[in-house]
């Protein structure tokens, strides 16, 4: 096949477009692929015929010389075609309506389950020990979630609704799970998996920056729980906590070495400030686990120093 691709591609280029049109649609009908791999064996062969031409030694004989100017002139012949300003936008077009057609005209067939696969979050959403189970969370919960997601800008497409997604995504970070269990779960296609993950990570993160705050940021007000004779006076003007821990992630090999922790696991380095109340103010991810946590403080009250809660002036914070 890929022979017969290779001269169909040759013929097209002797043709005009409209016959050369009709052997692309044919051979696209075989396999995409193939025409790709025809593409490519030409542009090769014309590249290497080019570089084995200069290397042929003056003392051949007269048979092997009158072979390789035949093959000399049939691959001046093809590089003069591709570098020919018509032929040349010809081959391009051809090579990207293959590239397109790869990518959105050659995906697998609509899969149906057996089981549709809302049903699976809706029955699961009905038991409220099997719901904290697969999503981590009360049914309660889920609902209020989807609800504050769907004000942020979480809807529903044709095929795959909002609590679908939102399952799928409390389902894999919750285990956690990779995308092709989830693929096997809810029997999508990778991409649909991707693209519903990343839309419900993007809402969801709209929703930390309103979640991972102080409620004032001037901090203004003594906590009621720093009256208490046995705080007070020695954490007046505190605002919070300040500590760091390692969260274990999977990396390629070539960055191990520096997201190992002292544990001789890969981690992240995660430094978190939280009030008295137990809520989360500031937190800051992606460091890998081998830097030390000053390095992480630095960073935080250098970069991000418009976000980190400060205390007042004239006070300290408490670490």
């Amino acid at each position: 096949m890929l022979t017969i691709s290779s001269g169909l591609l040759l013929i097209m280029m002797h043709l005009d477009g409209s016959l050369s049109l009709l052997i692309l649609v044919v051979l696209h009908c075989f396999n995409t692929h193939y025409f790709l791999f025809a593409i490519c064996q030409v542009l090769e062969a014309t590249m290497e015929g080019g570089s084995s031409c200069s290397s042929t030694s003056s003392g051949s004989s007269s048979s092997s010389t009158r072979s390789s100017s035949s093959s000399d002139s049939s691959n001046e012949e093809v590089t003069s075609m591709l570098v020919d300003d018509e032929d040349s936008h010809f081959t391009s077009g051809m090579l990207l309506f293959a590239l397109h057609t790869d990518k959105y005209l050659s995906r697998s067939e609509y899969r149906v389950p057996l089981v549709p696969r809302i049903k699976w979050v809706e029955r699961k959403l009905t038991n409220r020990e099997s719901c904290y189970k697969m999503f981590r969370m009360t049914p309660t919960l889920f609902y209020r979630l989807h609800e504050k997601l769907e004000s942020y800008g979480l809807k529903s497409t044709n095929k795959c609704s909002s609590i679908e997604a939102l399952g799928m995504f409390l389902w894999m970070v919750g285990a956690p799970q990779s995308v092709r269990q989830a693929e096997d779960r809810f029997e999508r296609s990778l991409g649909t998996i991707h693209n519903n993950f990343m839309k419900v990570l993007k809402y969801v993160c709209k929703l930390a920056a309103e979640i991972i705050c102080p409620r004032d940021p001037s901090f203004s007000d003594m906590h009621p729980r720093l009256q208490n004779p046995r705080f007070s006076p020695f954490f007046n003007n505190c605002i919070g906590a300040i500590d760091g821990t390692h969260v274990p992630v999977i990396v390629d090999k070539d960055l191990m070495v520096q997201h190992m922790c002292r544990k001789n696991i890969t981690t992240q380095n995660v430094m978190a400030c939280c009030d008295f109340d137990m809520r989360f103010t500031f937190v800051l991810a992606g460091w890998p686990g081998s830097v030390h946590d000053m390095r992480v403080f630095n960073d935080a009250m250098d970069k991000w120093s418009n976000k980190f809660p400060h205390p007042p002036s004239g006070t300290h914070c408490c670490s």
